[in-house]
């Protein structure tokens, strides 16, 4: 190459002639007139090395094909498994197994989309750890993106259910204050039961109706395309840098879910579109795109039916939750939300209960079972709605079976005090009454009725005429009535 640049030098430049070149370059005439019709430096085509692993490719590509997002180490794994004697090092496979992939799959191009204001709403549900009430615990969080805006909505959740994918739906809704034209998701098993050909699928029951009642489209990607909804699911990624590192931490669920819309509005407001808007304008924009909100709102659950039992209990994901004992062997209709169950019986609301997702425990309401308490009140001692009740009513029962033939009875009397007053007040009486030395049903009950408020006094009556005010009508005189009572008598 140093030569070509050397000739063409001397030939076009220095005006030395070709005869002249050839004897101070020691080269041959031809080669000079080679190097003369040349425009490009002249190349020389090497023989391609063989590799180590060129035996082996047959095997490698029939293990990519199968998965290709087959690591290089495990490729390796593979290979010794096979071939005990191969000694190949780490970086030679990883080179050898990026050039195969360069070369059997190629990047796949894509079209840039412009998003109109109004028209897509982005779901999509990471993956994090958050310490709630001082416990580590690894939660779910719903992602809602506008792409048009770039404006991001995030909501935690302990599990990952339909209904969390309803509520986090309907809050990113209230959230940006109107409804999209339609909703994009991946096709998760909350929503979809089957995929079908091309865009067609089956959907979930109850998600179908939740998106009818609101008139709202739903586009899923293509299997395995999440990039589809690539807005969002840069959105999952930014939700968890910005609000989950540092490890967030929170009373309470409700407590981390406002946290975070507060981080996301703060950083709303500092962040920009690549035209130079806003976020916060770009958003103000599309509110007025988006479809109003109806008035009344679809309930975020799911429904499950289910009979009640003997014991006045139902079963929902390992936990079991009580209702009124009137309603045992009963049907009933579950509904299930993110935070609650609620029981309807013939449509109407039995017990509400707050949810728990820790298979095995029991979710009981001690009042579900003191109506069947007072005729079956030996079972007090050992009924499980009763042992989470606080210490002082236990040491109330105690202090009865010392001082009564039926404590049990008169105990159950006074937990029945739970319907018509608060757990707290009916512990405050029961707790004085313990320190006044009448720890019994009727100095309890005593003790709640002064602590009532008083009364409220009837306003007086204003008079249209004010005038009647000044007249008075002196007393009857009663005394022929004593007269004639004494006459009968």
């Amino acid at each position: 190459m140093t030569q070509w640049a050397e000739i063409r030098h001397l030939f076009l430049v220095d005006q030395v002639p070709k005869r002249a070149i050839a004897r101070r370059l020691g080269l041959d005439r031809k080669t000079v007139d080679r190097a003369l019709r040349k425009e490009a430096p002249p190349r020389r085509a090497s023989p391609r090395r063989g590799r180590c692993l060129d035996g082996y490719r047959a095997e490698i590509e029939a293990w990519l094909v199968e998965e290709p997002r087959l690591t290089a180490k495990r490729v390796g794994a593979l290979l010794r498994e096979r071939h005990p004697d191969l000694a190949v090092g780490e970086r030679a496979l990883r080179h050898y197994v990026a050039d195969l992939k360069a070369r059997r799959f190629v990047p796949e191009a894509f079209v840039h989309r412009t998003h109109r204001p109004g028209q897509t709403l982005e779901g999509d549900f990471g993956e994090t750890l958050v310490e709630v009430a001082g416990r580590l615990v690894r939660v779910r969080y719903f992602v809602a993106t506008l792409p048009a805006s770039n404006a991001y909505f995030a909501k935690v959740y302990p599990v990952e259910r339909l209904e969390c994918l309803l509520d986090g739906l309907l809050s990113a809704f209230v959230h940006f204050g109107g409804l999209p034209e339609r909703v994009v998701l991946d096709n998760t098993s909350l929503a979809v039961r089957e995929v079908l050909r091309g865009p067609e699928r089956v959907e979930n029951r109850t998600f179908h109706a939740f998106r009818g009642e609101l008139a709202l489209g739903a586009d899923f990607c293509a299997p395995r395309k999440g990039w589809e909804k690539g807005s969002v699911e840069g959105g999952v990624g930014y939700v968890r840098e910005n609000c989950f590192r540092p490890l967030l931490k929170a009373a309470s669920f409700e407590e981390a879910n406002q946290r975070i819309l507060a981080i996301l509005e703060a950083d709303r407001a500092r962040r920009r579109l690549a035209d130079g808007r806003g976020c916060l304008q770009a958003l103000a924009q599309e509110r007025a795109s988006l479809r109003p909100l109806p008035a009344h709102l679809p309930d975020a659950c799911r429904t499950s039916p289910r009979v009640i039992d003997k014991f006045g209990h139902v079963l929902v994901d390992g936990v079991r939750y009580s209702v009124p004992i009137e309603h045992a062997y009963r049907p009933g209709l579950l509904r299930l939300f993110h935070d609650r169950v609620e029981v309807q019986v013939e449509g109407v609301t039995v017990c509400s209960h707050a949810r728990s997702f820790r298979r095995g425990e029991n979710v009981l309401d001690p009042r579900h079972v003191l109506r069947l308490l007072e005729r079956k009140h030996r079972a007090a001692g050992e009924a499980t709605a009763l042992e989470g009740l606080p210490e002082a009513f236990h040491e109330l029962r105690r202090a009865l079976r010392e001082r009564t033939r039926q404590p049990d009875r008169e105990w159950i009397g006074v937990l029945r005090l739970l319907e018509q007053h608060t757990q707290e007040e009916v512990e405050a009486a029961v707790r004085c009454a313990q320190e006044r030395g009448s720890p019994r049903l009727a100095t309890i009950r005593q003790l709640l009725r002064r602590a009532e408020p008083a009364p409220t006094l009837a306003e007086p009556v204003v008079l249209e005429r004010p005038e009647l005010a000044a007249l008075c009508i002196p007393p009857a005189d009663l005394s022929p009535y004593d007269t004639l009572a004494e006459a009968r008598a």
